[in-house]
């Protein structure tokens, strides 16, 4: 607020536990109390993983996955008409998905698959998952996103990889990209043209959801099965 006082009074700082249904239903009770009726998107950005979390797959499944669809839920009837849902998923993602089979690939990017049944393949699939589970739960959080473009189709909602920046998350990986760097594909998918239902790479074009598709190379085009060499250098 100190930093940008023009904006000051639209600035409301909330604090939530995205894994605690208590946490969260009391946020979104607070932001009403406080008269904001209305929200032009919701982006959900937390996460845990690598150098973040305690360890435990199911905690992070809390946070990364189930969280997305608790905060979703509890502040979705806030967004106003055409407004945005922004969901922060990973380029680990893809990583886990190009080692699966090809049933289990179309599983997780079906907008056939229900809410249901996609819980019931996490937890299927958490023992066996690699990075402690943090690749299933990003792709997991691209297949919620599909049926959040379902669901309400009187708004725009995305996914996204913001790349891979040096946070306290990161460290020790030899991540790179800033911070600032890591909002392009947030932005875009705020304020640009966007498709619901899509999944966009870090420098804000759509991308395969199944292989990795490095930043700068062609657009993903909706092809069933995209082919590495066309996405990557």
């Amino acid at each position: 607020k100190a930093a940008h006082p023009e904006v000051a009074n639209c600035i409301e700082l909330l604090l939530i536990d995205v894994s605690s249904d208590d946490s969260v239903a009391t946020a979104a009770r607070k932001l009403k109390e406080n008269d904001v009726s209305s929200l032009y998107a919701l982006v959900n950005n937390a996460g845990v993983g690598f150098q973040t979390g305690n360890g435990n797959v199911d905690s992070l499944l809390n946070t990364n996955f189930f969280g997305t669809k608790r905060v979703s839920d509890a502040f979705v009837d806030m967004i106003q008409n055409e407004g945005r849902i922004v969901n922060v998923s990973s380029g680990a993602a893809s990583m886990f998905l190009k080692k699966q089979s090809e049933e289990k690939k179309k599983f997780y990017t079906s907008k056939e698959t229900t809410w249901e049944e996609l819980a019931a393949a996490v937890e299927e699939d958490k023992d066996s998952a690699s990075m402690g589970g943090y690749g299933l739960s990003k792709a997991a959080v691209t297949a919620y996103t599909l049926q959040q473009s379902q669901r309400y189709p009187n708004l725009l909602c995305t996914s996204l990889s913001p790349g891979f920046i040096e946070t306290n998350m990161t460290k020790g990986f030899g991540a790179k990209l800033t911070p600032e760097e890591g909002t392009v594909s947030t932005k875009k998918c705020l304020f640009g043209s966007v498709v619901s239902g899509n999944y966009y790479g870090s420098d804000g074009l759509r991308s395969p959801m199944t292989i990795g598709r490095d930043p700068g190379m062609p657009e993903y085009e909706g092809e069933a099965n995209p082919e590495q060499t066309k996405y990557n250098r």
